[in-house]
């Protein structure tokens, strides 16, 4: 609740800061309805049990932004109703909601915040996690299972500070908050705090070093808390002004409450940044590291990641690869160190003036470690049109395949959905302007 106060706070600043020195305002409402057809409602393995379903979901929505001469809030909110054909006694409300501020309180001193709210009844969040790892890394990805169908509500707020001295050099604090509420029993509510430290500094302009440092501290309803801190420091060359190469050193310790279980995680690497052209990025990273804990055997393997973003001119492209060590304390699911594999591709395409294409793809294959002998391997794959048949209406049609093969046997799944959508939304939204 403290947490939310302090945003809606700084929100509210952003707010009055814009309306003293002018601001331009936009709204836009939209308002869509969608008829969704699942072939496994409760994400069963035994052919026998599975249940088909009929989802009617009814969704206003909208997003409004306010500009004003050195600061902003732009916040979406969609609301839907989802109506069951059979089972009715999930039938309620979903909500969506996402804000984003910043404030440039110096010239080199920049403030941002961010916050993402979910409230569902849907176990599966359908992302698409080749964009979600390209564009929004810091946003938390569950992989752990969950299959019914009761309430449960996520939020992820993030509050960053950057300020450069010098010409490239800069300095950042950031601080993450997430929280998971269950309404079945047999998930656990959990929260975690999570501040950190950035400094990178360049000796001159080819050479510079980068250190860094965060504390996570993981809290339960009922099982440990746990803490997690995490040290990095790394040498960085300057090869030209988009080309920039490191080599670094990063150590995980986990520790906790109880004082057992401890284990460290020790992760040298190299890499570069390197933005090709202005539609173009890539990011590599190899390295290789080695895990100890106290109550099983020690671990090492390679770990490395590849994002690439390619934009044209009517379409582009989002591709991710990374495999390596991670460890999950929060979701659905208290799982530990894990090692793993992830690759995830997506793409969209203005296909005809008025018809857009897109297509997306993951793998993820995770060896839970500290479970005993639990490996999962969750593919999606998906595709979807939508047609723009007036102005203020679209039309869509969206597919999706998802398949969890688990060595718990009663993890695994295998689902097809298909969604129909028809949306109204203005052509241009409404606003509103003082100076």
């Amino acid at each position: 609740m403290k947490s939310r106060i302090f945003l809606a706070a700084i929100c509210i600043f952003f707010l009055t800061t814009s309306m003293s020195f002018g601001y331009t305002a936009t709204f836009l409402p939209r308002v869509s309805v969608d008829g969704q057809y699942t072939d496994n409602l409760f994400l069963a393995n035994n052919d026998s049990s599975i249940d088909e379903e009929f989802i009617t979901t009814i969704k206003p929505g909208f997003s409004s932004e306010i500009l004003g001469k050195n600061n902003g809030v732009n916040f979406s909110y969609d609301a839907a109703y989802a109506i069951y054909k059979n089972f009715n006694e999930f039938d309620g409300w979903r909500h969506r909601a996402n804000l984003r501020g910043w404030s440039q309180m110096a010239k080199r001193t920049r403030l941002e915040i961010r916050d993402s709210f979910l409230y569902t009844e849907d176990p599966i969040r359908d992302e698409n996690l080749a964009e979600a790892r390209t564009e929004d890394p810091e946003n938390p990805v569950d992989f752990s299972v969950r299959k019914t169908r009761q309430i449960y509500y996520t939020n992820f707020a993030n509050i960053n500070l950057d300020h450069q001295f010098g010409e490239y050099n800069s300095f950042n604090l950031s601080y993450r908050y997430y929280l998971r509420n269950d309404e079945d029993p047999l998930y656990e509510d959990n929260q975690y705090h999570n501040p950190s430290a950035m400094l990178r500094y360049w000796f001159g302009p080819q050479w510079g070093f980068q250190v860094g440092g965060q504390y996570q501290l993981n809290q339960y309803e009922f099982s440990e808390d746990i803490e997690v801190f995490v040290g990095n420091v790394g040498f960085l060359k300057r090869f030209s002004p988009h080309f920039i190469g490191y080599i670094q050193y990063r150590q995980v310790i986990v520790n906790y409450k109880t004082g057992e279980n401890d284990d460290q995680t020790y992760n040298p690497s190299i890499g570069f940044n390197y933005d090709i052209a202005k539609d173009i990025s890539v990011k590599l990273d190899v390295g290789y590291f080695r895990n100890d804990f106290e109550l099983r055997e020690d671990t090492d393997a390679f770990n490395g990641s590849l994002r690439l973003i390619k934009e044209f001119e009517r379409g582009k492209i989002n591709l991710s690869a990374s495999g390596g060590f991670d460890y999950n304390f929060y979701g659905a699911e208290k799982l530990g160190f894990n090692k793993f594999f992830e690759g995830a591709v997506s793409g969209n395409y203005q296909l005809a003036k008025f018809i857009n294409g897109r297509i997306r793809g993951s793998y993820r294959d995770t060896e839970y470690v500290d479970q005993t002998d639990r490996k999962d391997k969750i593919g999606t794959v998906g595709a979807g049109l939508t047609w723009q048949a007036l102005e203020w209406m679209n039309i869509g049609l969206d597919y999706r395949f998802r398949s969890l093969d688990s060595t718990i046997e009663t993890e695994n799944y295998d689902e097809n959905r298909v969604t129909v959508t028809i949306g109204l939304v203005p052509k241009v939204p409404f606003h509103t302007s003082r100076y």
